[in-house]
């Protein structure tokens, strides 16, 4: 049953979206710290009941009364990713939650074996709200806005809840939506460009891998006519090199947001750049090896709470593994809530040098920015970066067939970024790059097989 057909469901539909899309421009400070702190109380104590979280709270010796706000957040454990993975599927919900009427979503596995939650669909809902909300700050309106949006619609991902298995299709009895085109992530970019060229956006959103392509067919003539008002970034790190060259292929403004499977949207760029936190969908915790927090300016491991939903709780949530530097500065744009300022990636998405220091995703994406300001690599459709042993780096390069060689062979391209990658971070690191028809789909770009236990104090670039 379309539950948008139940009258006391559209009702708390449309309560959440007239209040949550600009709830961050009502509150101030004060009145969203009051919000985050009800929120919570609402959220331990229904947490208490799945198992998972009374186990670890009992054990704890915490009681949903311990809890008041927000500033009693880190009297409660932290939660892991093998947290949820052992106890999958009955005890990561209430026992009293009907099954059949939440969603089962999962992570895409790239930093090894995938993890399942559950999902209600208000929750989804409320999670769809939190991009209206980004979107709106760049004047585009959902309802009107021709939006072209690509995502990863691959079986039980949340994306795919979003657009074409949940909200959107659900929605469609009651308004049109001729207005938004969607595509998957995976599919042929000459075929999503055609589609895209014919359609005529004036929003396109999607995965910084995807964009870069989209990006090289418009350089290559495909697709002159479009004009998109402007673009936004999800999915995976996007380094500044990338952000301008596809700004200055669609001569348009990119703005990133940032998001997981398991948490919602979490941040987003406004116009002036500046990343700011759902602080009203989640609250986050930027922490060291130790378990400490960090200073603002310097880069932690993010803890995530996520401030809704009745399916499976995610609160203090270690399991994102994403690097990411809190800011205490000021943005004049208006929003409340907190800021970030610079997202480096999960840290199991990087290599580790001979001396210790740790490579995030970030500064990697930046190198092969700076390859391709140097000389021409549109031709290299995807990389994959992969360290079998901490002093040997293998680089995979696929290769476009109608580009290759097109400025310089590919025998010289191929030594050009051995010679700079080992300039770069280190000449006693042997460095192979290696041509191959394919990179597997929902295979991360960056994997590393060294061990980082042993690393004592870690150090990130």
């Amino acid at each position: 049953m379309n539950p948008f057909l139940n009258p006391f469901f559209i009702f708390r539909v449309l309560k959440c979206y007239l209040v949550d899309v600009n709830r961050l421009r009502r509150m101030n400070a004060d009145n969203l710290k009051k919000f985050q702190d009800k929120q919570l109380r609402k959220l331990v104590k229904y947490a208490y009941t799945v198992p998972v979280y009374h186990e670890k709270y009992t054990a704890a010796g915490i009681h949903p009364d311990d809890i008041k706000g927000i500033e009693d957040i880190g009297k409660l454990p932290f939660i892991s990713k093998d947290d949820i993975r052992k106890n999958f599927p009955d005890r990561v919900i209430s026992s009293t939650t009907d099954k059949t009427k939440i969603i089962r979503s999962y992570t895409s596995g790239t930093t090894g074996k995938s993890v399942s939650i559950y999902i209600d669909m208000f929750a989804i809902v409320r999670g769809v709200l939190g991009y209206v909300r980004v979107i709106k700050e760049h004047n585009v309106d959902w309802r009107k806005t021709r939006m072209t949006v690509i995502a990863d619609l691959s079986e039980h991902s949340a994306e795919r809840e979003y657009l074409t298995d949940g909200v959107i299709p659900k929605l469609k009895p009651f308004f049109s939506l001729d207005n938004i085109q969607i595509f998957h992530t995976y599919d042929d970019p000459k075929k999503i460009m055609k589609k895209i060229t014919s359609f005529q956006p004036e929003f396109i959103g999607g995965y910084p891998g995807m964009l870069r392509q989209l990006a090289l067919l418009k350089r290559g003539g495909f697709g002159k006519d479009i004009q998109p008002r402007c673009i936004l970034s999800t999915g995976s790190v996007l380094d500044k090199y990338l952000k301008n060259y596809i700004e200055n292929s669609f001569e348009t403004q990119v703005f990133d947001t940032y998001g997981a499977m398991e948490s919602g949207p979490m941040a987003f760029q406004c116009k002036q750049g500046k990343y700011h936190v759902h602080s009203d969908f989640v609250y986050l915790e930027f922490i060291d090896d130790t378990g400490e927090p960090v200073s603002p300016g310097e880069p932690g491991h993010v803890v995530v709470t996520r401030l809704y939903g009745r399916g499976t709780p995610i609160i203090r949530y270690m399991g994102l593994d994403d690097i990411v530097t809190p800011a205490d500065d000021k943005c004049t744009c208006g929003l409340a809530g907190g800021l970030i300022s610079k997202i480096y990636g999960r840290e199991s998405h990087s290599i580790v040098l001979p001396n210790g220091t740790i490579v995030l995703p970030s500064t990697l994406d930046e190198f092969i920015g700076e390859l391709s300001c140097s000389f021409n690599i549109d031709c290299i459709e995807r990389f994959q970066i992969i360290q079998p042993r901490i002093n040997k780096i293998e680089i995979f390069a696929v290769l476009d067939s109608e580009l290759r060689n097109t400025d310089l062979p590919v025998d010289k391209l191929f030594s050009e970024i051995q010679h700079r990658f080992q300039e770069r971070f280190g000449s006693d690191i042997e460095v192979n790059v290696k041509e191959v028809d394919k990179i597997k789909p929902h295979t991360a770009g960056i994997i590393s097989k060294v061990d980082r236990s042993k690393i004592k104090k870690k150090t990130y670039i």
